[in-house]
C-alpha cells in the first residue's frame, strides 16, 4: 500500500479540536505551531482498522495486570529484528505513558539521598520523575555539535551516592543519536560503578542514517543492566493513546520493575484497546513507518536549507527524531522563553524554548523546531518568520 504525507493528509479542522500540548488546539487561530514532538498526520489504517474490530464487539473487559501478551510479542519482535535485542515477553510491562515509565524506573531504582547523572540537554521528565523519587539530578553536558559524552567530567560526578546514569539516545532536543563507543563506555561504566542504565530509546525508530545502536544489544552483561524505557507516540503518532512500556533482559529487575507499577492493584496500567492498536502498528506499520521516514527526511532537509539564511541561528545537522535544535544569537535582554514569545507574537509561529525548565540549562540560548508536518505548512511558517528573521 501506498501511504502519503502531502498537505491534503492533514486535517487542519480536525487537529485544531484534538491536538494539544502546545499544538493546534492549544494556539489561537492563526498560529501555526511547530512545537510538540507530535505528528500532523492521521495514523496508518492498520491500527484504526484494528481498533474497530476490536471495539466492534462491545466487550470492553479488565485485561491482565501485566499487559496482553499479542502485544508484549509484538514489542519482543520488534526490538529483535530492529534493534538486535533478545527480550522475553516476561520482562516487557505496558504503560500508560513513556513519561510513565520514566516516573516507575525511577521510583524503582532511587531512593531519597541517591543520586542520578543526566547526560543534558534532555527533555524535563527526566529531572521531574528523580525528583519524584526524592533523588538527586546531577548534569553531565553532551556537546552539542555532536551528541559525544564528556567522559572526565561523568567520572568525576560518581560518588557511592551514585545509583543510575540515564541516556536518551536518540536525544531529545539535540536530535542525534549517542555513538556505539560511547554507549559501551558507559556500560563498563555501569558494571564498573554498580550503576543501573535507563535507556529513554522513545525517538529509536526515527533516524535517517541507521546509526542507532541500542545499549542494550553491546553484551548480556551491559544489558542486564539496562532498564529501556521507550512508547509509541513518535514512530507512529500515537500520542494520545498513552502507549509506553519497559522492558529488561533482567528478570530480578523487571520483578522489582513490575512491583513498583502497582499494574496488579488496578490502579494503574495500559488500556486493553491501545496495547491492541500498539500490536497493530508494530506487526503491520513497516510499510508505513518507511513512508513516514521518506516525507521526514525530505521536511528535515528543507528546514534545515531555510534555516540556513538565518545570521541569527546556528547551523543543525540531526540524524535522527524530527527536530531541530539551533542555537540562537539572542538580544541581549531576553532569555530563550521570551524571545518565543516575541517572536511568536510577530510571526505567528509558535516554537520551543531552550531554558532548564524544558531541556535542563544548557540548552538555554536554543530554539527547537518540529517538522513533523506537510511541507505547505513548513513553508508558510518560515515565510512568516523570514519577515522577522531575514
Amino acid at each position: 500500500m501506498q501511504y502519503s504525507f502531502d498537505h491534503q493528509s492533514v486535517n487542519l479542522p480536525l487537529l485544531k479540536t484534538r491536538a494539544y500540548n502546545y499544538r493546534w488546539a492549544d494556539v489561537p487561530d492563526g498560529v501555526i505551531p511547530l512545537t510538540a514532538a507530535d505528528p500532523d498526520f492521521p495514523v496508518g489504517n492498520f491500527v484504526t482498522d484494528a481498533i474497530v474490530d476490536y471495539a466492534q464487539s462491545g466487550v470492553f473487559s479488565y485485561g491482565p495486570p501485566q499487559g496482553l501478551p499479542e502485544f508484549r510479542q509484538a514489542i519482543a519482535s520488534w526490538y529483535e529484528t530492529t534493534k538486535q535485542v533478545t527480550l522475553h515477553v516476561n520482562n516487557i510491562l505496558p504503560l500508560n505513558s513513556a513519561a510513565f515509565g520514566l516516573f516507575v524506573a525511577a521510583k524503582t531504582l532511587l531512593s531519597p539521598g541517591d543520586e542520578a547523572i543526566i547526560l543534558e540537554p534532555v527533555d524535563f521528565l527526566f529531572r521531574k520523575s528523580i525528583i519524584y523519587a526524592g533523588a538527586k539530578v546531577v548534569c553531565s553536558q553532551l556537546n552539542k555539535a555532536d551528541g559525544r559524552i564528556d567522559r572526565t567530567q561523568i567520572v568525576n560526578l560518581i560518588n557511592t551516592s551514585t545509583k543510575v546514569i540515564y541516556i536518551c539516545n536518540p536525544n531529545n532536543p539535540l536530535g542525534l543519536t549517542m555513538q556505539e563507543d560511547d554507549l559501551e563506555w558507559i556500560g563498563q561504566l555501569a558494571i564498573d560503578h554498580q550503576l543501573t542504565i535507563i535507556s529513554d530509546e522513545i525517538w529509536a525508530d526515527i533516524t535517517y542514517d541507521h546509526s542507532f545502536t541500542a545499549i542494550s544489544s553491546l553484551s548480556k552483561t551491559i544489558a542486564d543492566r539496562t532498564v529501556i524505557v521507550s512508547g509509541m507516540s513518535k514512530n507512529f503518532g500515537l500520542a494520545g493513546l498513552r502507549i509506553g512500556y519497559i522492558a529488561t533482559t533482567n528478570p530480578e529487575l523487571f520483578d522489582l520493575i513490575y512491583k513498583t507499577s502497582q499494574v496488579d492493584s488496578t490502579a494503574f496500567g495500559l488500556s486493553t484497546i491501545s496495547q491492541v492498536a500498539g500490536a497493530a502498528a508494530l506487526n503491520h506499520g513497516k510499510d508505513w513507518l518507511a513512508a513516514f521516514l521518506s516525507h521526514l527526511s525530505a521536511m528535515k532537509t528543507y528546514a534545515q536549507e531555510r534555516i540556513s539564511r538565518y545570521e541569527t541561528f546556528s547551523q543543525v545537522d540531526p540524524n535522527a527524531t524530527y527536530l531541530l535544535f539551533p542555537q540562537v544569537n539572542l538580544p541581549k535582554h531576553l532569555d530563550s522563553e521570551q524571545y518565543c514569545q516575541q517572536l511568536g507574537e510577530s510571526t505567528k509561529v509558535s516554537l520551543v524554548p531552550g531554558g532548564k525548565q524544558w531541556f535542563e540549562q544548557s540548552s538555554e540560548g536554543h530554539v527547537r523546531i518540529c517538522y513533523a508536518t506537510s511541507e505547505v505548512i513548513l513553508e508558510e511558517a518560515f515565510d512568516r518568520l523570514d519577515v522577522s528573521l531575514l
